[in-house]
């Protein structure tokens, strides 16, 4: 199988794998585009959109890409909450997102804070302004991990974000690197996002997980996704679990992964009827807009 190559012209993909660009695979996730030419040139039926309630998971090594294409896919969203458990990690600032250290406050406390002008109060105040306007809001939550004591305050304010994402209906949660929220030995805060994967849906709310191995992750982050995006990997065992997960042949999948090259991924849709589709995302701007909470969000249009 000729899959793909680095050349400017469109890659050739097998019969059941359509190659799409950075433009148009966003049009095919937003449902504005619904077929495409394979690489004999038959005009295919895509998978379904990608509609609020559905969850996906991005699966690659560290320096793959994953946060990129996903920053470009949340950015379908109106409402985005992207738990960032590395610390102000970079790539996730780069999206221009408000960044929030702490969820919004309840009583008299929300009271106070506002009557203090409080930093992230007030960030949170023009948030929901903007979502009673039908404006965007996009967010990430996390502060600085340098040491035991921000370790400690971030791992409670990812718990806290997951519960106030669950009760909160309409957000597209955005959990980047699962597998340090999930394991036990590292924030053990597998349970409450398995909770959302199972019972999200019917709030219309999506659960995109990001990590780079199968190991210590919940198997529901694959089995409860409608679609998953894999980039390559060298473990054979990782594509056996996955493929199995979305009902696919293993080889086939196997095949596919082996040929993509850097920076390119593959999203399988569950089943087999549907094409499997690859892509390229492009790289963020190397400086970040305004994103901390001290800070206005940038209006849209601005």
């Amino acid at each position: 199988m000729t899959l793909l190559t680095e050349a400017a012209s469109p890659p050739e993909a097998g019969a059941n794998v359509i190659y799409l660009t950075w433009e148009q695979y966003l049009a095919w996730l937003a449902g504005k585009l619904k077929q495409a030419r394979n690489a004999a040139g038959v005009m295919v039926k895509l998978p379904p959109a990608w509609v609020p309630g559905d969850h996906g998971a991005f699966i690659a090594p560290t320096g793959e890409g994953k946060t990129t294409h996903a920053v470009g896919v949340l950015g379908l969203r109106k409402w985005v909450l992207a738990l960032d458990a590395k610390g102000e990690d970079e790539t996730l600032t780069a999206s221009g997102y408000i960044r929030v250290r702490e969820l919004p406050a309840d009583g008299w406390r929300a009271a106070v804070n506002r009557l203090r002008d409080k930093g992230d109060q007030r960030a949170w105040k023009e948030i929901y302004e903007r979502i009673d306007a039908g404006q965007p809001a996009r967010v990430i939550v996390g502060g600085a991990a340098h040491n035991d004591r921000e370790d400690d305050k971030l791992r409670k304010l990812m718990r806290e974000a997951i519960t106030f994402c669950r009760h909160s209906e309409g957000w597209t949660l955005y959990v980047d690197e699962f597998e340090l929220l999930s394991s036990q030995r590292m924030f053990h805060l597998g349970p409450p996002v398995e909770r959302m994967l199972i019972t999200a849906r019917r709030a219309k709310t999506s659960v995109i997980t990001s990590y780079q191995a199968q190991a210590w992750v919940s198997s529901h982050a694959h089995r409860q996704a409608k679609q998953v995006t894999m980039w390559q990997t060298g473990s054979r065992q990782m594509i056996k679990n996955i493929a199995e997960g979305m009902g696919r042949d293993w080889r086939e999948l196997a095949e596919v992964i082996d040929l993509l090259p850097k920076w390119h991924s593959v999203t399988i849709p569950r089943g087999t009827h549907d094409p499997m589709v690859i892509t390229r995302a492009p790289k963020l701007p190397d400086k970040p807009r305004r994103s901390d909470a001290t800070n206005r969000p940038d209006r849209p249009g601005r």
